[in-house]
């Protein structure tokens, strides 16, 4: 599959599984609290689904798209929220908080293309709950404290975990 059509399914998929009910808030908690990038999580997730796994070979393409995050999505994101507060004194600062978000948006939606495009292996299990986990762990160390919120992102993205939200039909 081209690069550009597996970049655009996992945007959909991003877009789909963060617009789940209650998910916002749990990415936020993972994110802020734990340290944890959602489009890494999001790609893992994904990538689980398709029964693949991150190549561990691919550490320099995950540096770089890494260093993408750290050098364009997270200011965006810093600025757009230290605008919040400013928002509630000055109104008219509202359209740039907006432009910031637009913009922080496009720096996670290349950051979604960046990490589709970085090889992929076959699944090291059938069950895609588990292989994400396992994927996870190649990304980083998973504190005990992280575990429970993280599975039950994970659970909760996954189409086939037994405790996933359930999927509209058409």
């Amino acid at each position: 599959m081209p690069v550009d059509d597996l970049s655009d399914s996992l945007w959909a998929y991003a877009l789909d599984r963060y617009a789940r009910p209650g998910v916002e808030a749990e990415c936020l908690r993972l994110q802020d609290e734990h340290g944890w990038d959602i489009c890494e999580l999001l790609w893992v997730a994904w990538l689980s689904e398709r029964r693949l796994r991150p190549d561990p070979e691919a550490g320099q393409a995950l540096a770089t798209a890494r260093h993408w995050r750290h050098t364009m999505t997270v200011p965006l994101r810093s600025r757009r929220r230290e605008l919040k507060a400013e928002v509630s004194r000055h109104p008219r600062l509202e359209p740039l908080r907006q432009t910031l978000k637009q913009a922080e948006l496009q720096a996670e939606r290349e950051m979604l293309t960046r990490l589709a495009a970085l090889p992929a292996l076959a699944a090291a299990t059938d069950a895609a709950l588990e292989q994400a986990l396992d994927s996870c762990r190649t990304l980083r160390e998973i504190p005990p404290e992280d575990y429970p919120p993280l599975r039950h992102l994970m659970a909760r993205w996954i189409i086939d975990a037994p405790d996933a939200e359930p999927k509209a039909t058409c």
